[in-house]
């Protein structure tokens, strides 16, 4: 896997440089804001000459995390995030009339994360592993479906904090490859997330 030797090398260029650092760290981080996540669902599920790639589909929602700092700057890290989408669309009346459709998708996620406290920014990498709940419903005139799966999901990725005080902190982005395996089959998943941090404590 390609990630994870990415993943170890951005971890083995912060640590020389956070060794150095003597800034202060807080004990406790706590995130929350606004979440991105494009899904691949893998497949061209067009049906047929004309249609469309519909194999990714862009979902909007929270991202809430947790993390305790073991030492300066190393961290254990957990999160929760959720996404949801709505789509609609008319069909002939005589078929079926107006269908709507619902998506939901669910992460649960822990993992180490390793922090450069140095200054006003702040970059952070880190590898996270959970669970997934994807939900989905269909209805309209005489249908109604629904589906759940759950996965393995780990997201392997990075942001960057700016420090605005000792107790608060703006999380400019953070950019994660979201992956899932579920059934043999893996998606491969982009999200960023972007709000703010509250720092309690001091290490």
């Amino acid at each position: 896997m390609k990630k994870l030797p990415f993943l170890a090398l951005l971890v083995v260029l912060c640590l020389p440089l956070a060794a150095s650092a003597q800034e202060v760290a807080p004990k406790v981080e706590i995130f929350g804001g606004y979440s991105f996540l494009r899904l691949n669902l893998g497949a061209d599920v067009s049906g047929g000459p004309g249609g469309g790639d519909l194999g990714n589909l862009d979902t909007h929602g929270f991202n809430v995390s947790f993390a305790g700092n073991v030492a300066r700057h190393v961290g254990i890290v957990s999160e929760v995030s959720r996404y949801t989408k709505s789509e609609s669309a008319f069909a002939p009346a005589s078929v079926l009339g107006n269908l709507s459709g619902d998506v939901s998708v669910l992460t649960l996620l822990f993992g180490p994360r390793v922090t450069l406290h140095r200054g006003k920014v702040e970059p952070f990498v880190h590898a996270l592993f959970g669970a997934a709940r994807a939900t989905a419903t269909a209805s309209g005139p005489g249908l109604s479906q629904n589906a759940v799966g759950y996965a393995f999901a780990y997201a392997l990725g990075g942001g960057l904090d700016v420090k605005v005080h000792n107790n608060f902190a703006i999380r400019l982005g953070q950019v994660d490859y979201l992956g899932a395996r579920a059934g043999g089959e893996g998606l491969n998943n982009f999200r960023y997330s972007v709000g703010i941090v509250i720092r309690l404590g001091n290490r």
